[in-house]
């Protein structure tokens, strides 16, 4: 898997070229019970708690540059994977819901960074909230308010939608139009990535 991150991120002269798709090699259809509404949309579904996951953020992958007219990238952080899931997706629903873009993006590189260049570990719950506190700009009673505002949990039960995907072939999950899993190890370069993407997201 690294290997494939660091060919993606670091070469360009791949093309995937005008070789259809094919499914079981570049991606798959998603079981049912797995799919979810998301029309011309491409979603990533990852974890803070996932190495891999934080490699894709740094080498950028998926990104805006790849999606095809008419089509969005969105990001479903999911509760399920250990350690504090639950409370790390809180906070970043707070502060997507409830701060806006900026503070999400701050919160979640704040995150990725304790964790994976720190090498800090939360010891609990709390102490796993009270590190978003001054990025989110609130004490602990506005968070504990904040996460049961109707439209935080409505988020967080979105992003969940990825809980089954991720059980298929584990996170970061790249998803198209909510029925495609992109095969990650199969992908070469940033432009088979693109053309993989277009092709799945025209199906």
């Amino acid at each position: 898997m690294k290997k494939t991150l660091t060919a993606i991120a670091a070469t360009l002269f791949l093309s995937f070229g005008a070789h259809a798709a094919t499914e079981g090699v570049e991606y798959q259809v998603l079981p049912e019970v797995a799919q979810f509404n998301a029309p011309n949309q491409v979603v990533k579904i990852y974890s803070i708690n996932c190495p891999f996951c934080y490699k894709y953020e740094k080498a950028g992958i998926p990104n805006d540059k790849l999606m095809p007219a008419g089509s969005t990238l969105d990001q479903y952080h999911i509760t399920s994977k250990p350690p504090f899931g639950v409370e790390k997706s809180t906070a970043l629903a707070i502060a997507k819901e409830i701060k806006g873009e900026k503070t999400f993006k701050q919160l979640k590189d704040k995150y990725y960074d304790q964790y994976h260049v720190k090498k800090v570990k939360f010891k609990d719950a709390d102490s796993t909230i009270a590190f978003t506190l001054d990025t989110l700009g609130m004490s602990r009673a506005e968070f504990d308010t904040h996460a049961q505002n109707p439209k935080v949990k409505q988020l967080m039960t979105k992003w969940d939608k990825g809980v089954e995907v991720a059980k298929i072939q584990g996170v970061p999950a790249i998803t198209v139009n909510g029925k495609y899993l992109i095969n990650t190890k199969s992908i070469r370069s940033m432009d088979m990535l693109k053309e993989l993407i277009a092709e799945l997201s025209a199906k």
